[in-house]
């Protein structure tokens, strides 16, 4: 059940890629926009000047990777274990937030 609501969830999230993203990776495809995890890379980098900036494996085992270029593109891509590599959503206004530790009192 979470699975597919997942699977569904994810698909949403594709479909709305924006359209030039969508066009410079697959001129005719509709849907998710799959492909090999390094042609996905590499694609985004050439176009885009994106690269990894954060990335944590899900309960289920997918990866999920957010890329981002200096000029605040960003890209979020999800592979599944033995499985493709999609572009789930991408956007403008990227921008790194710096973390936040609290002191522990108990040190």
């Amino acid at each position: 059940m979470i699975a597919a609501f997942v699977s569904a969830f994810l698909l949403v999230l594709a479909v709305t890629a924006p359209p030039a993203r969508a066009e410079a990776l697959h001129h005719e495809v509709q849907g998710p926009q799959c492909a090999p995890r390094e042609a996905l890379l590499k694609s985004l980098s050439k176009n885009y000047q994106e690269a990894p900036v954060n990335m944590g494996v899900t309960s289920t085992g997918s990866l999920i990777e957010i890329l981002a270029s200096p000029s605040g593109s960003w890209t979020i891509l999800v592979t599944v274990p033995g499985g493709p590599t999609c572009m789930v959503s991408s956007g403008e206004g990227w921008r790194d937030v710096p973390v936040q530790v609290q002191a522990d009192p108990a040190v």
